[in-house]
């Protein structure tokens, strides 16, 4: 917890004063000032002894709490300090610079050792820093003039309690970097995440269950569109960061956070800044979209280089993902037309499905979108799935903040949409109070003549162009123009009422639209509807080949034009002729040439199996031809052994519907 940020600055930078180091020995006795807003008696100032001495940090202990112990409760206190102390020297300090960098040292003191004053705080705290004790007291007399952390007593003996000592020292670490050599104030709700990922580099959270981060989780399900900017101090806003930090650095590492920190920007200027220097071309804006769609997918088979998933693996789907916020049903007879207001950055995700399959001709499922008033700056990305349709993640295209989108054989085939509005207006500054902006939504079944895009796959491939492009909707028949990439396509093939393909033009790498207009004149188009990515010729690795992304974790193996990951290390070394030394790591836009697969089959056994990313299998219960009709393709099918399949927790079946 980061106390006063508002700091005294002239000219962008501290007033500061050094003063010469002064060696502690235990015993000492020190007048320390608090602050009365967390101290359990309103104290303003208290006297402390130093009880243990470590290499970089003093424990000192208030005497008054010390005094009411007994014998055995101070014995207990001295070993849970000492224990605390090497801790410190051995883990939190060194683990915690090597990402974040230093703290001022030897600073304002002169002391290369931090002071750590441990008194009994009000039940909410596990500690706080004062940006204060950086100033001399010339400048504020209630300086301690100390590099300094105050922790709570009460939680000295918790088992978190190296938990408690990492989140504060993170803090401390910040105030130097960006206060200090940066005269800037970091945003509240990025420093606060800063430490609230400072106990998994140090590693207490390698065990889950009962630990810190499963505490967060926690906090962070209870409350999923707490705003991840406004900070009021409260569990929820902890859980947020959290778990947004555990997305980041699990999609982009830990060199994000030093790079968030060693920049002269703050808050979200700065992840975007990071994210620049590190050759990605995502912002803050994209990362948050993604991580929205993650809380609710977290599925790594869906979408282009498992963006919509955590890639920490203790934060399985089965772990860590949000339930709708509400959920409508009863098309095609219904009609949902709703208003609300939304704070930056946090999302809501609201549920259109059918309960069951309906004949009629209102087939396709209509959504309006409407952002209101000036503070209006929203992004809608929605998910479309069904047991019969392949889960797929667009965004709503938005015009003067209003927008629709046509969802093609809604109750036909019983699919399910989720809409996850957020608003992206506030980029800085933010406080504990911040504004709500206005939107409404309407959805309805409809009868369509026009166009409908209902998905493009594959979503994404090499600048150099040349693979097959599938789109797949209703009323094609009389399409006369694809757009793609802002380029017309002049060959291409109307398959069936529904279905259209052609080649990928060659292409400078982003994201492109696709917009198809027919012969009345009238369009559709979806946004950012395929990604291109950097690459040279295309290399082709024989069947059976292990290919690795430079700078990712995950090995696959190819057939054909598909790729299938291979989940863990056990799996792998069970396959006695796969070994590590014939891993190819190769650009990540070579390796996204092929198609991911997720389906694979036992040899002898003809039970085809889907594969989740939480390590379970589902069986697609239905005929050879119901698994062709739902658009299953058996090339996508992998081989694999008797002991694999075993491996994988057994799931729901999927079902074919008529």
């Amino acid at each position: 917890m980061n106390k006063r940020l508002n700091l005294i600055l002239i000219s962008g930078v501290f007033l500061l004063f050094s003063f010469s180091a002064q060696a502690a020995d235990l015993g000492e006795q020190v007048d320390f000032f608090v602050d009365s807003s967390y101290d359990y008696a309103d104290r303003i100032q208290l006297t402390a002894t130093l009880r243990a001495v470590g290499d970089h940090a003093y424990f000192y202990v208030d005497n008054d709490y010390y005094d009411k112990l007994s014998g055995t409760m101070k014995n207990g206190l001295r070993e849970k300090l000492e224990d605390l102390s090497d801790e410190f020297d051995d883990v939190i300090y060194p683990k915690l610079r090597a990402v974040y960098g230093s703290e001022w040292n030897p600073g304002i003191d002169g002391d290369s050792k931090i002071t750590i004053l441990v008194s009994q705080l009000v039940n909410s705290a596990g500690g706080y820093i004062n940006t204060y004790d950086a100033l001399s007291k010339t400048t504020i007399p209630s300086s301690n003039e100390r590099e300094m952390i105050y922790l709570n007593a009460l939680n000295i003996f918790n088992k978190n309690n190296k938990a408690f000592l990492a989140h504060e020292f993170q803090h401390l670490i910040t105030l130097y970097q960006k206060s200090i050599v940066h005269g800037k104030e970091e945003e509240v709700w990025l420093n606060e995440a800063r430490s609230e990922y400072a106990p998994t580099i140090c590693g207490y959270n390698d065990v889950y269950n009962g630990g810190y981060l499963a505490s967060r989780v926690g906090s962070f399900l209870e409350s999923p569109s707490d705003s991840l900017t406004e900070w009021k101090n409260e569990v929820a806003d902890y859980g947020a960061a959290n778990l947004f930090l555990h997305y980041l650095v699990g999609q982009y590492g830990e060199e994000v956070l030093t790079r968030t920190m060693m920049n002269d920007q703050v808050g979200i200027a700065s992840i975007t800044k990071a994210l620049e220097n590190m050759e990605y071309t995502e912002t803050f804006n994209d990362v948050f979209g993604n991580w929205a769609i993650a809380n609710y997918l977290n599925d790594c088979n869906i979408g282009p280089d498992s963006k919509y998933c955590y890639l920490d693996s203790d934060l399985t789907y089965s772990r860590m993902h949000v339930d709708y916020s509400a959920s409508y049903s009863g098309f095609p007879n219904l009609i949902v037309s709703r208003s609300s207001s939304i704070k930056d950055w946090s999302a809501y995700w609201y549920r259109f499905r059918q309960n069951g399959t309906v004949s009629t001709e209102r087939d396709t499922l209509k959504l309006e979108f409407e952002g209101l008033g000036d503070k209006s700056d929203f992004k809608v990305p929605y998910i479309v799935s069904g047991y019969s349709t392949p889960t797929t993640v667009q965004y709503l295209s938005l015009e003067d903040q209003k927008g629709s989108v046509y969802i093609p054989n809604f109750t036909s085939l019983n699919k399910s949409v989720i809409l996850m509005p957020f608003n992206q207006y506030k980029e800085k500054n933010f406080g504990s109070d911040e504004s709500s902006t206005a939107f409404s939504f309407t959805a309805a079944s409809v009868t369509t003549v026009a166009p409908v895009i209902g998905s493009l796959t594959p979503g994404f491939g090499p600048s150099i162009g040349g693979i097959e492009i599938v789109i797949k909707g209703d009323n094609f028949t009389n399409i006369k123009k694809i757009e793609f990439g802002g380029m017309n396509i002049s060959n291409f093939t109307i398959r069936t009422d529904s279905e259209i393909a052609f080649l990928a033009p060659v292409h400078e790498a982003g994201s492109v639209d696709v917009k198809l207009t027919d012969n009345s004149g009238q369009e559709a188009t979806l946004k950012d509807a395929f990604t291109y990515s950097d690459s040279g010729e295309i290399t082709e690795y024989p069947d059976g080949s292990l290919l690795r992304a430079q700078g990712d974790h995950r090995v696959y193996i190819v057939k054909g034009n598909y790729k299938r990951w291979i989940q863990t290390a056990e799996i792998f070394n069970n396959y006695g002729h796969l070994t590590w030394d014939d891993i190819i790591d190769v650009s990540p836009s070579v390796l996204a040439q092929y198609q991911e697969a997720w389906m694979i089959r036992a040899a002898g056994d003809k039970k085809v199996y889907e594969l989740n990313a939480d390590a379970s299998k589902h069986w697609l219960n239905m005929t050879a031809e119901q698994f062709s009709l739902t658009g299953h393709l058996w090339e996508m099918v992998f081989i694999v052994n008797d002991w694999e399949r075993d491996f994988y927790t057994t799931g729901a079946d999927v079902m074919f519907v008529e």
